[in-house]
């Protein structure tokens, strides 16, 4: 018998699409992770919202850790794992709105929380937040498929889910690595300030 399953669980055709997402978005990730706009916390906490939605263990866990490393409280950090932003500062409330409905419809927002979210933010600090938000829903779902795996090795296969399913998609989400490590460096190095004015949804 199958083990149910109650998480996202993809292929390597979605998990294609969701990297060529990031990949569009590639300059605006490296300039958020050496030049951000947005706070530590704030971000922290747009990727736990993302981690709560799709449901990623290890995500979960080291997001938690690193936002109680920026300053945020234990029941801040709970309350946003449990899908709630009760406590979370005003500033920050539509941007975790708008993680967690990017992460419910699998990637594909509704234009008029988009043009919310713009009208809110603006331009540079909407692509720091689709930085938190395509990296965490790359891996979160990666995440997921592999917790799966680990499932499967210990005989409780998931439901939806093949073997081969999630060794191709687990090898497949490391041909990102290198093509981001040499963003960063060829930034790091050539200190090139990306064009923050153009906004990518994914």
């Amino acid at each position: 018998m199958k083990n149910k399953f109650d998480k996202r669980i993809i292929n390597v055709k979605t998990q294609n699409e969701d990297i060529r997402k990031f990949i569009n978005h590639s300059d605006a990730f490296i300039e958020a992770q050496f030049n951000p706009v947005i706070s530590k916390p704030f971000g922290e906490s747009v990727s736990l919202a993302i981690s709560q939605v799709n449901g990623c263990k290890l995500c979960s866990y080291t997001h938690a850790k690193n936002a109680l490393k920026a300053g945020m409280t234990e029941e801040e950090v709970e309350f946003l794992l449990s899908g709630g932003f009760d406590n979370a500062p005003k500033e920050q409330l539509e941007a975790l709105l708008f993680a967690q409905h990017y992460a419910d419809t699998n990637g594909y927002p509704d234009p008029d929380a988009k043009q919310k979210l713009l009208d809110t933010y603006g331009e540079e600090k909407i692509n720091d937040i689709m930085s938190h938000i395509l990296m965490m829903m790359l891996t979160n779902l990666h995440g997921n498929v592999m917790e799966a795996f680990t499932l499967r090795l210990k005989g409780r296969a998931v439901e939806y889910s093949s073997f081969w399913q999630e060794i191709a998609v687990t090898i497949n989400f490391f041909k990102v690595m290198p093509f981001i490590l040499y963003k960063m460096l060829k930034y790091k190095f050539l200190g090139t300030k990306r064009n923050r004015n153009s906004v990518v949804f994914g």
